[in-house]
């Protein structure tokens, strides 16, 4: 997570460079138009913050122990809850206690769908 907020304040820092050099550039050509270079700046800046929120809303992370089922993985919580694990990769194996990452599905029990294994914290303890 702090990759992404240090990209994302990289980006940020960028644009706002990208728009001042272009600013001064801006002077010798087009008197009046420091205005609207800063505010495309500003509106390129924060169409990319909203891109960025809006792909990485739903994510979420998830730790506890896995257990093997009938049908295939579930995972037990810190907070007690299980989830069941849909489209587990293949890191995923039973007695581990791992740091995962995904999204909860919304169905009548809990369960999970794993994008990627975050952290693998070895196995679980009794």
């Amino acid at each position: 997570m702090r990759s992404r907020s240090v990209a994302l304040l990289l980006s940020s820092a960028l644009l706002a460079g990208v728009a001042v050099s272009q600013t001064a550039a801006a002077q010798s050509y087009c008197p009046g138009c420091e205005a609207a270079i800063v505010g495309a700046a500003v509106g390129v800046g924060a169409a990319v913050g909203v891109g960025i929120y809006l792909i990485h809303r739903g994510r979420t992370s998830l730790t506890g122990c896995v257990q093997q089922t009938d049908s295939g993985f579930s995972l037990t919580a810190k907070d007690g809850n299980n989830y069941v694990l849909v489209n587990a990769p293949s890191e995923v194996k039973a007695r581990k206690r791992l740091l995962l990452r995904g999204h909860k599905i919304r169905t009548s029990g809990h369960s999970f769908r794993v994008d990627r294994v975050s952290r693998d914290y070895g196995a679980c303890s009794p």
